[in-house]
């Protein structure tokens, strides 16, 4: 049946455009035989519709003047082959074509409506809106979209709470790592002050030692026991400080034995300290014998590499600076001074004359002896060294002690 016949059986325009409408949506979708298929899909789905057959299914797509029934359409839209969105629009627009021929609603019917284009604005239908029907078929396509990227959000949510999970379960496994390894930070450290300190009790033992043993206590030990391999000799004790100086002041004796300690328990060689301190071998060969004393920038690195005390190490670095070449002579003058006398078996007379001393000594000394000078001096540096008498009455004595040399 042509477009025509169906315009003049139909009471109105309206309802010949809906009737129109909704064969064109067979054809479109189904093509030749549509009626056929909206039949045989109807039946394959179970959809279920009193009477249904070839015949009814005609008569209201061509007899029926008002349009066909909102049932007949919803069947025939349920058997399109279209998805959700298109099939919400197609809905939509016939919604509004339904209302257009018949002058209302179709009953029960509560989705969205769409005005058909050309028609004027639908009335009393408060979802009518004046927009056209690819509009309406985009927002239906859209709530669709938007149903699947909010599953997709769920599905990436639940995901990243499981990957949250897992992050916090390794961050607790880290945490428990790190705690372990912080406690044998701790004990590392712990072990590394106690070292230290016997680091440093060992080089204050050596400066103790340097300064009040005498050469005859340095003698061979009880036990000689073996020298081990130098395979298993990084630390070899003695070796460095055989060769400080012997006629070197005590107080720079007692630097450069602290020093070779320290250099000692490193295992360092003097051309190896020579090169991590950036100082010529022969000014730390120089230093570790006695000989030279070192600058504030030398002190600061030898701390740095030998890993001594820098207050140890000032205090006998000013002590060591303190000493004079003047003051040095006078030690060796007051030590010359204090040869013991020759006996009397040796004293050879010279002659019977009564002026000579030798034959006729007096019997009566004049004064009382004088205490050996290097004693005297010894003394008054340790009354120095213990504060109990100032710098100028230390300088008063010993100026009037040499000069009674």
């Amino acid at each position: 049946m042509d477009e025509a016949t169906i315009r003049e059986r139909c009471t109105t325009p309206e309802a010949a455009d809906y009737t129109l409408y909704v064969r064109r949506l067979i054809d479109n979708y189904l093509g030749e035989g549509g009626q056929a298929q909206i039949l045989r899909i109807a039946k394959t789905r179970g959809l279920d519709f009193p009477g249904l057959n070839r015949k009814k299914l005609s008569e209201q797509l061509s007899r029926y003047t008002n349009g066909p029934t909102w049932d007949m359409v919803e069947l025939i839209i349920a058997c399109l082959p279209t998805d959700e969105s298109e099939t919400t629009g197609i809905r939509a627009l016939a919604a509004g074509w339904y209302q257009c021929a018949r002058g209302r609603l179709p009953e029960g019917y509560t989705g969205p409506v769409s005005r058909p284009e050309g028609q004027p604005e639908l009335r009393e239908v408060p979802d009518s809106s004046p927009t056209i029907p690819g509009l309406q078929r985009r927002i239906a396509h859209l709530q669709v979209r938007m149903r699947e990227d909010t599953e997709q959000y769920l599905k990436n949510l639940r995901q990243s709470e499981n990957s949250r999970l897992r992050e916090s379960r390794r961050a607790d496994e880290m945490e428990r790592l790190f705690h372990q390894a912080r406690e044998a930070l701790l004990n590392v450290r712990t072990t590394a002050a106690q070292v230290a300190t016997v680091q440093e009790e060992y080089a204050r033992q050596c400066v103790i030692l340097e300064l009040i043993a005498a050469p005859s206590l340095r003698a061979k030990p009880v036990i000689d026991l073996p020298t081990p391999p130098d395979t298993r000799r990084r630390i070899r004790f003695g070796h460095l400080v055989a060769a400080i100086n012997s006629q070197a002041p005590p107080a720079r004796r007692a630097l450069a034995r602290y020093l070779c300690a320290y250099a000692e328990l490193a295992g360092v060689s003097p051309t190896e300290l020579a090169a991590r301190t950036h100082i010529s071998t022969t000014e730390v060969m120089d230093i570790l014998s006695g000989r030279l004393l070192p600058t504030t920038t030398q002190a600061t690195d030898l701390t740095t590499v030998l890993g001594c005390v820098p207050d140890t190490l000032n205090q006998l670095t000013a002590a060591a600076g303190g000493a004079t070449a003047l003051d040095e002579s006078f030690w060796r003058i007051a030590g010359a001074m204090d040869t013991p006398a020759l006996p009397p078996s040796l004293i050879e007379d010279v002659g019977t004359n009564p002026d000579n001393p030798a034959a006729h000594p007096p019997a009566i000394p004049t004064a009382p002896a004088t205490a050996a000078i290097t004693d005297r001096l010894q003394q008054l540096a340790v009354l120095l060294q213990h504060g109990q008498i100032s710098d100028d009455e230390y300088a008063q004595q010993r100026t009037r002690i040499l000069g009674e040399l």
